[in-house]
């Protein structure tokens, strides 16, 4: 019954990033800003649409959104403590759409959790890119600073190319990102 939970909350995350690349808010072609005058000596009697100039319309919101499409694989713990038999396989997904991210994945007491984080830059170049990562998943229930079954998530990501290495105060996580546009 896990998996199948696993391989629909994956399936249902493709989805949504294949439907968000897919879809896009249409542009309005407007013509350039010029004057009356202009137009009436090209011999064009109507003066031109007020509007937006084509240099300048606006995208719609997934045009100029970065969306990426991830996965959680393993992970290593710093510190064992008795009561903990740490799962490091994680077989997660998440969709990562401009700087937050929602996925599911199998957490570290074993339990299938859902997170939601929020990702701000540090640095970035062409190749490398440095992110804080803030945010919650839940199914941590008993944990030493669980608020409840809720964990807060606090740590900061490298990612080179596709490969993403994630740190967080008590270990490090890895995986792939792959952008969707």
């Amino acid at each position: 019954m896990g998996k199948i939970k696993i391989i629909l909350g994956a399936s249902i995350l493709l989805f949504v990033a294949v439907s968000l690349h897919m879809v896009s808010a249409e542009g309005v072609e407007v013509a350039s800003m010029s004057t009356v005058d202009d137009f009436t000596l090209l011999g064009n009697p109507d003066p031109p649409p007020v509007g937006v100039p084509l240099s300048n319309r606006s995208q719609g919101y997934l045009e100029e959104a970065e969306i990426a499409i991830g996965t959680i694989l393993k992970s290593y713990h710093f510190s064992k403590y008795d009561y903990h038999d740490y799962n490091e396989t994680h077989n997660g997904i998440y969709i990562n759409v401009n700087k937050w991210s929602a996925g599911t994945y199998t957490n570290s007491a074993d339990n299938q959790s859902v997170l939601v984080t929020y990702n701000p830059n540090l640095y970035r170049d062409e190749s490398y890119k440095i992110n804080m990562v803030v945010g919650v998943a839940n199914g941590y229930e008993g944990w030493e600073y669980a608020q409840g079954d809720y964990l807060p998530i606090l740590g900061v990501s490298a990612q080179w190319g596709y490969l993403k290495t994630v740190l967080l105060p008590d270990s490090v996580a890895f995986g792939i990102e792959l952008p969707l546009n």
